[in-house]
């Protein structure tokens, strides 16, 4: 009964996988201590003005896979070998790999931001082909496309994880990708294999992070290779992405509803509002998105502070300045030389008049 009960609450909503692989929007000032984990704010912008009083939350992404950005370009890489006819059970649920897979698929897609996203869809099984190249989020025509285009990925022929991923990193090097986002893929796949490492760290030499995700029935070994790079250990800091064992479909759904672990490496994510209180381990997504506890605006700099950790050991940390205004308007900010050079003024102001004292 609690597998029922669990797939009914999946069924009966979206599953909100707010955020998206990368920041989106206008970023606030962000710094990695290693490269492997990265963090940002991705709304509001930075320096926006409230009025004073104003409850905010922002929202952000992090990743333990040093995926950044202006915003996401994402390839859905899609098994559509013969095998992904097999059923699977949860609970009471029955259903093919194929449709359990189109069903984390359109999850997926339905969490990420609709503004500075675009989404492909691949399909692999002897040989790879694009089913929708990347198309912007920006409207419900344009979702209803991806969609439909994960409701037609088939279960047939063999399978050949090295043609999704090159096909897929075709479509985020091409005309339709968008430059300075970030550039990702997650491949789901539940067959064997004579390929598909060496062409994921291809792609991630490109600039291109690999995550996958092993379904019921998948050669796990293969399925970890793409994505725990050149040395072949997952974890470290040259993997291509993260790999997700969910071979334990239940595991899956927990991933994709949010409820535990993630796709992207991440271990946990702590906020700092303005007046020092943290939030430690803040909920994050499947895809390491997050938004900070509401908070009022007082006048002038309101400060936040995101700090990441990678399951790899790895940190980053971002800030987000929302600045309060009164009613009357905006209030001066002093631009960082400026403030200093009043500040070295006083000093100076001070130090003199300490001299004149003490010569007299």
């Amino acid at each position: 009964m609690k597998h029922k009960a669990q797939y009914e609450g999946f069924a009966s909503r979206h599953w909100l996988l707010v955020g998206a692989l990368a920041g989106v929007g206008a970023l606030g000032l962000a710094a990695s201590a290693q490269a492997a984990t990265s963090v940002s704010w991705t709304s509001p912008a930075n320096l926006t003005m409230f009025p004073v009083g104003t409850t905010v939350s922002p929202t952000g992404i992090a990743s333990g896979t040093g995926s950044g950005g202006s915003g996401l370009d994402l390839g859905i890489v899609m098994d559509s070998s013969g095998s992904m006819g097999a059923f699977e059970t949860v609970g009471n649920t029955t259903q093919t790999r194929r449709e359990w897979q189109q069903q984390f698929a359109r999850d997926l897609v339905s969490g990420l931001p609709t503004t500075n996203t675009s989404v492909g869809i691949v399909e692999f099984d002897s040989s790879a082909s694009t089913v929708q190249s990347l198309t912007p989020l920006s409207s419900p025509g344009n979702i209803s496309l991806i969609n439909s285009a994960i409701d037609s990925v088939d279960a047939s022929g063999l399978t050949d994880i090295g043609d999704g991923i090159t096909e897929a990193e075709a479509i985020l090097t091409g005309v339709d990708a968008t430059v300075g986002r970030s550039q990702q893929m997650v491949v789901f796949s539940d067959g064997e294999s004579q390929s598909g490492p060496a062409e994921a760290d291809i792609a991630n030499s490109n600039g291109i992070s690999v995550n996958s995700v092993a379904l019921p029935g998948a050669n796990v070994g293969t399925m970890q290779d793409l994505a725990d790079g050149p040395d072949g250990i997952v974890g470290n800091s040259d993997d291509n992405g993260t790999f997700t064992d969910g071979t334990d479909l239940q595991a899956l759904l927990d991933i994709f509803s949010g409820t535990t672990g993630n796709l992207v490496g991440l271990e946990r994510v702590d906020i700092t509002l303005p007046d020092g209180t943290i939030q430690g381990d803040v909920a994050t997504d499947a895809i390491g998105g997050f938004t900070s506890p509401g908070y009022s605006l007082g006048l002038g700099s309101n400060i936040f502070i995101a700090q990441a950790f990678g399951t790899d050991g790895s940190t980053a940390i971002a800030e987000l300045d929302l600045i309060g205004v009164a009613d009357g308007g905006p209030t001066p900010v002093p631009a960082p030389g400026a403030l200093a050079l009043l500040v070295g003024g006083l000093f100076g102001t001070l130090a003199g008049r300490r001299r004149m004292k003490q010569a007299s």
